[in-house]
């Protein structure tokens, strides 16, 4: 598998398939699992968030990060706002340095989202342990290496459909 960027040109993204990205990241959140399996799963919102961030900043904003968040706060029962605050800080450092992160290749590109996703997971522990919670652990860290990891699949995935396809 090359990690290379594409180098053809793509269609253009509709609004309702970032929509529907989105929704489904939602719902995979919200995949009831046995309970210390999910110490493992990486947050497919953040994820599809941030694709959407670098790829489509035009589209995907900080506004829609904050809301996002709001969901996430929302589907997963977690405190209201903790999502939303870590989603908008990280969609902020995604667009402050989005022109770089999009010539980047997808390993280089997966190293950046690895640092993204895991001042994430810093806010949310901060956040938490500002409101009384006890630390959760180191455990809680290794989500964004397991999404760094699955961001070129993901990446191969999302620009499936924006391939023109010859016949």
């Amino acid at each position: 598998m090359s990690f290379d960027r594409p180098k053809e040109l793509l269609k253009p993204v509709k609004r309702r398939f970032i929509f529907m990205t989105l929704l489904l990241a939602v719902l995979v959140e919200m995949i009831p699992l046995p309970h210390g399996s999910t110490r493992w799963l990486p947050d497919f919102i953040s994820l599809v968030l941030l694709y959407w961030l670098i790829n489509q900043p035009r589209r995907v904003n900080v506004g829609i990060a904050f809301l996002m968040g709001l969901v996430a706060d929302i589907a997963t029962a977690g405190m209201l706002g903790q999502h939303a605050l870590a989603y908008s800080t990280t969609a902020y450092l995604a667009l402050s340095r989005q022109r770089q992160l999009v010539m980047f290749n997808l390993g280089q590109q997966a190293l950046a989202v690895l640092g993204l996703m895991l001042c994430n997971q810093s806010i949310m522990v901060v956040a938490r342990m500002l409101s009384g919670s006890a630390f959760v652990g180191w455990s809680y860290f290794l989500p964004p290496l397991i999404g760094a990891l699955l961001w070129p699949l993901l990446t191969k995935l999302l620009l499936l459909p924006y391939r023109h396809h010859s016949v």
